[in-house]
């Protein structure tokens, strides 16, 4: 994401959703930086957005924030030294220096309406900024995850940064996680089920609060709570399109353009009507799950604190650059 991009929504919108049902706020890394090098003319201006985002973070409560390469700019030292003063915790099971030490905890284990939820993180194995080298997620995600329950976790969050491909596969084999989160690429990834976990990523750029919502006292293989309402929402955008197919029709002169329009029609019916069964299915039965991303657009109120201070250190130090290859 862009550091302190929608800042200001996503504070309101995180709250919003706080005084609905308990709620976790994690970050899967690369938060704090457009870049994990940077020009000496950036430096400064980066630090002091990267300031502030840490300090956001804190006075939303966020539980943890995964150490990514951006995370990383202005070295590991800083890092650590600047969440701390904001509460930020950060996490990483598989970072290490050379002499083998870990600078950052593997796990966090917090308490939240009334279940025990441990957090772990792991990054994409390889080198790191500042000498930092992050060694096999999968041995150390394992471990995490079964020292977390041995500490009496009833819910395993574990964050990954690293490619959404890989982040899949990882989720996947791990039995001991329930719930993954995945950055680093920009990629949205709605919440679905990898093997015995559910995996979900946010969208670039901060556009975006990607959101899992869990009913921890179902059992059962996961099931998704919101299939009805997706249902919905997918029949009325083909019934929208069956209508303005068949409006063009009734105008059309051309012979290919109508052959052209009744086919879309008849392949938008099939849809529909796959679409209805959805919606007549019964409940799902199972561990139920929901999930989306809650749009950080004008229709989303400010938090004018947040706002305010985000407004003067724009004026003061300007905006970020985009990141390579963003899209505006």
């Amino acid at each position: 994401m862009t550091p302190t991009g929608g800042l200001a929504r996503r504070a309101s919108a995180a709250a919003a959703l706080a005084r609905q049902a308990p709620a976790l706020l994690v970050d899967a890394g690369d938060a704090l930086s457009h870049a994990a090098t940077l020009v000496p003319r950036e430096v400064e201006g980066a630090e002091a957005r990267a300031l502030f985002v840490l300090r956001t973070m804190g006075t939303m409560g966020y539980a943890a924030l995964a150490v990514g390469e951006k995370d990383l700019a202005f070295g590991p030292e800083w890092l650590a030294r600047e969440a701390e003063r904001a509460g930020v915790p950060l996490l990483s099971a598989n970072l290490a220096r050379l002499d083998g030490t870990h600078p950052f905890p593997a796990t966090r284990l917090v308490s939240l309406g009334g279940e025990r939820v441990g957090i772990v993180a792991v990054s994409a194995p390889g080198a790191y900024p500042a000498g930092l080298s992050a060694g096999p997620p999968q041995a150390a995600l394992r471990e995490g995850a079964a020292a977390l329950r041995s500490q009496g976790a009833t819910l395993v969050v574990a964050l990954l940064h690293m490619d959404l491909a890989t982040a899949r596969q990882l989720a996947a084999s791990e039995p001991g996680v329930d719930v993954a989160l995945a950055a680093h690429e920009g990629k949205r990834q709605d919440v679905e089920a990898a093997g015995p976990a559910l995996l979900a990523a946010p969208p670039e750029r901060g556009r975006a609060l990607g959101t899992v919502v869990l009913w921890p006292d179902t059992r059962g293989p996961w099931a998704d709570a919101g299939a009805a309402r997706k249902a919905a929402g997918d029949l009325a955008s083909i019934e929208r399109s069956i209508a303005n197919a068949k409006a063009r029709l009734a105008r059309v002169t051309a012979e290919a353009d109508r052959r052209a329009l009744e086919a879309l029609v008849e392949v938008q019916e099939r849809r529909a009507e796959l679409v209805r069964a959805r919606l007549e299915a019964s409940s799902p039965a199972g561990r139920r799950f929901d999930g989306g991303a809650v749009t950080l657009d004008p229709t989303v109120a400010d938090d004018p604190a947040v706002l305010s201070e985000q407004a003067a250190l724009l004026r003061r130090v300007g905006a970020p650059p985009a990141p390579p290859g963003a899209t505006p």
